[in-house]
């Protein structure tokens, strides 16, 4: 079950450093582009991306796969 839990973690942090790494050349490349909107596009899934961890993992935690603990 823990694996079953880590893998779509593992694979949205990945798109999430793909959508990332995406707009940093889409911004290099296009150069000003007025009409060019891949920049925004880019940055917008990876928007996306982050907020469907965030709810994956607080449905992690609601639903007891990850538990809290201690710095010891």
């Amino acid at each position: 079950m823990d694996m079953i839990f880590k893998l779509p973690v593992l694979l949205v942090l990945l798109f999430i450093l793909f959508s990332l790494f995406q707009g940093m050349y889409y911004l290099a490349k296009d150069d000003g582009d007025d009409n060019s909107t891949r920049v925004v596009r880019a940055l917008t899934v990876r928007l996306v991306l982050s907020l469907l961890l965030f709810f994956i993992l607080m449905a992690g935690y609601f639903f007891g796969f990850l538990q809290p603990h201690g710095i010891t």
